[in-house]
């Protein structure tokens, strides 16, 4: 299970809805909950993928190391589909972290996973 503070959670939500049509992305970092976000840049202008700015994604991680936390989670969303890693999303999970989806339209749906070794398990996810 992962624990995010409620305003981290919202301010998660309202980044991916504010990039849709495109696909939001971003880490959520803390000690034991989510308690920081870092919303990344995607430079891949898709709703169907994502890749996060490599300098943006430089800045997180050392704000991280500097602040002494860790990093717990990826999200993205997925503006018109399921919150379920797609076939790209497996293969590209290469931290041992939480994933979290944001699905968009039809309808909202956020959801998280362990990702590892290309097997996926849902994981529940705690609003604090």
């Amino acid at each position: 299970m992962i624990k995010i503070k409620e305003e981290i959670y919202m301010d998660m939500l309202q980044h991916c809805i504010n990039c849709f049509p495109l696909e939001a992305c971003g880490l959520l970092a803390g000690k034991k909950e989510g308690t920081e976000i870092y919303k990344i840049r995607n430079i891949e202008p898709s709703s169907t993928s994502f890749f996060f700015d490599p300098l943006e994604q430089l800045k997180a991680f050392k704000d991280i190391k500097a602040k002494g936390i860790e990093m717990l989670a990826i999200f993205h969303s997925h503006p018109f589909g399921d919150a379920y890693p797609s076939h790209k999303d497996i293969e590209l999970a290469f931290y041992d972290v939480y994933h979290i989806i944001i699905a968009i339209k039809p309808q909202l749906s956020v959801r998280c996973f362990t990702i590892n070794e290309g097997v996926v398990k849902e994981v529940e996810l705690d609003i604090v």
